[in-house]
């Protein structure tokens, strides 16, 4: 089954590159609760479509050309570790713009329901049970 979340999780993120967040929210529970560090974006816990949208609006917002490449999946059982790079360009300044977002995605019935991001992959391998 775990190597099954790897898969589904890369999908997910497959589906946003050409789908956009609409694709990407097919893989999400509808209850989807998301807990962000602040890193990049506003801190927080997002809860539910419309809040993965309201976390997500500004990298939508900000960017064209947008990309979602996944770096690093790596299974932990029922949670995946991933390490993902999100660029573009910037809408307003045309520089290039890339961040990468590592968090732990916890999936049941072949949806990821909770997703935590993590300062570095260390800190997330921890979160999982995992070591580097």
């Amino acid at each position: 089954m775990s190597q099954e979340n790897v898969e589904i999780v890369r999908r997910a993120l497959d589906a946003y590159g050409r789908e956009g967040l609409d694709g990407y929210l097919r893989y999400f529970d509808p209850a989807i609760e998301w807990t962000t560090t602040g890193a990049y974006l506003e801190q927080g816990t997002y809860r539910g479509h419309q809040g993965v949208r309201r976390y997500l609006a500004p990298i939508e917002a900000e960017f064209d050309d947008l990309r979602v490449e996944p770096q690093k999946l790596i299974d932990a059982g029922e949670q995946v570790v991933s390490s993902v790079r999100i660029s573009g360009w910037g809408k307003t300044s045309g520089a290039p713009v890339a961040l990468t977002l590592i968090s732990v995605g916890k999936l049941r019935d072949g949806m990821v329901y909770r997703l935590r991001n993590y300062p570095d992959m260390a800190t997330a391998l921890e979160a999982a049970g995992l070591t580097e």
